[in-house]
């Protein structure tokens, strides 16, 4: 039976984001959402109390310890690279969820209905170790502590997400992530995106 719900659970959210993500949130209702879905209202309401329990539930349903996999941060050729790495999988997430369900997001997150910066800065020990790492080896050239600035990258990709939602997905998010990382860090010209990969970031 728990098998069950979950999978109902699970059915009834992915049709919210498809319904959030072609009408915006604020435009779906809890019977175009069960239109989408295939199911009854009844089935809606067994599983979720609103809009905003689904959201919830998409949100504590994200794996915070499996961002990205061994393979793909040690594809990378150094340690900054990584750190990004991670930080494009929230851009990457953002997108796949839609301008709409990432505003609504980012609404709950405000009203203290959800953590979303927790999910970023489950992250912030990674951070802090890699970032050592590259100040060591002249890749970042900053000399603040990188017990500061590796946090302040999480602050920084939130800020562009915010700012990407606030222009209605009109904001070439990736690269401008990216340059105000390197910017932030003062990493080394050798290390930084040319402007190819800067102008192909968000296509």
């Amino acid at each position: 039976m728990a098998e069950v719900s979950a999978a109902l659970q699970d059915q009834i959210a992915a049709a919210s984001v498809r319904c959030f993500r072609n009408l915006g949130y604020e435009n779906v209702s809890v019977n175009e959402i069960c239109k989408e879905a295939g199911i009854a209202r009844s089935s809606f309401y067994r599983m979720f109390s609103s809009k905003k329990d689904v959201i919830t539930y998409l949100f504590e349903h994200t794996d915070k310890n499996q961002i990205v996999t061994v393979e793909e941060l040690l594809s990378a050729e150094n340690d900054f690279d990584r750190m990004w790495i991670i930080g494009d999988r929230y851009i990457s997430l953002s997108r796949e969820l839609g301008v709409e369900f990432t505003a609504a997001m980012m609404s709950m997150t405000a009203a203290g209905e959800i953590d979303l910066l927790s999910l970023g800065h489950s992250v912030d020990g990674w951070f802090i170790r890699l970032t050592r790492n590259c100040q060591k080896t002249g890749v970042i050239r900053s000399t603040e502590p990188a017990e500061l600035l590796g946090p302040l990258f999480v602050d920084l990709v939130y800020q562009m997400i915010y700012t990407w939602c606030s222009r209605k997905g009109n904001f070439p998010l990736r690269a401008r992530a990216r340059q105000a990382t390197e910017m932030l860090a003062d990493v080394a010209p050798a290390y930084r995106w040319s402007p190819e990969q800067l102008a192909k970031a968000d296509k």
